[in-house]
């Protein structure tokens, strides 16, 4: 052979390099789906007593109010072409059709969701009442409001 000594055979990492790199890609981009599912432009108030999600609760289910105290669905939230909810009326009924289907799923009357409302901190307090209303006259007894703790980041 022409091309040198064969007892030292030096591998192609090109391919490997490649590969490497075709996968970090798809990472990349498959985080920044799962983030646009979950990372509405909703700025958290702060608190200082703020406290974890239960890790008891079996089924957890997010709601997103902007700073307009609309509710902002995410994809797999979607119904049709409904993407947001403008009023307390439209949340009541929205809430009302997935109470449902969980009581015919589960077989039981009581709702066990933990509902979790992501409320912009500009958002007026007449708003999220009447959000927060309307989950407990749908019968969501559990009902969160989700803060991040003093001092940390968005």
């Amino acid at each position: 052979m022409s091309h040198g000594n064969i007892d030292r055979g030096e591998p192609n990492f090109t391919p490997l390099l490649d590969l490497v790199l075709q996968l970090i890609m798809f990472f990349m981009l498959s985080a920044n789906f799962v983030m646009e599912q979950t990372a509405v432009e909703i700025r958290l108030p702060e608190s200082i007593a703020a406290k974890a999600v239960e890790k008891t609760a079996e089924s957890i289910f997010f709601l997103n109010i902007n700073k307009e105290g609309r509710v902002i669905l995410t994809p797999d939230q979607w119904e049709g072409d409904v993407h947001t909810l403008d009023n307390p009326i439209q949340v009541e009924n929205y809430l009302r059709r997935r109470a449902n289907e969980e009581k015919r799923r589960t077989k039981s009357d009581k709702l066990e969701t933990v509902l979790i409302l992501r409320v912009d901190r500009e958002t007026e307090f007449r708003r999220t009442f009447e959000i927060m209303n309307a989950c407990r006259r749908v019968g969501y007894e559990r009902v969160q409001l989700r803060a991040i703790l003093h001092g940390t980041l968005d």
